[in-house]
């Protein structure tokens, strides 16, 4: 099965080929998020649309840190980076997966604000 991407963080964008069956992730900063980038102990919402209604696993670095219901054809998942570096973001859903890598920076988290440096 193809699959496509679009990965939409602070004003950058890449985006693979579209097929008629297709997980489109979009990475979403949440609100109370200040600044460029990902940082540790800041939370994003992974937003990810699918043409097919099933549950989607959503990995940092190989761990499960959420799992949808299904049932939508778009589902969101919270992340919060716990470690400084490369992170590969990986959403799966039935037999189909795509991945991202990110770089994540030290997270200044100031409650209702969260700045990574």
């Amino acid at each position: 099965m193809s699959v496509a991407i679009a990965l939409a963080a602070v004003g950058a964008a890449w985006n693979a080929p579209a097929a008629s069956a297709e997980i489109g992730v979009q990475l979403m900063i949440s609100d109370g998020v200040i600044g460029t980038g990902f940082g540790t102990g800041c939370t994003y919402s992974v937003v990810a649309y699918g043409t097919e209604l099933d549950a989607m696993s959503f990995y940092d670095n190989g761990l499960r840190f959420a799992v949808t219901p299904g049932g939508q054809s778009t589902q969101v998942a919270r992340w919060t980076p716990t470690t400084v570096g490369t992170h590969e973001i990986k959403i799966t859903q039935s037999f189909d997966s795509k991945s991202i890598m990110l770089t994540v920076g030290t997270g200044l988290n100031a409650g209702s604000v969260c700045q990574a440096i």
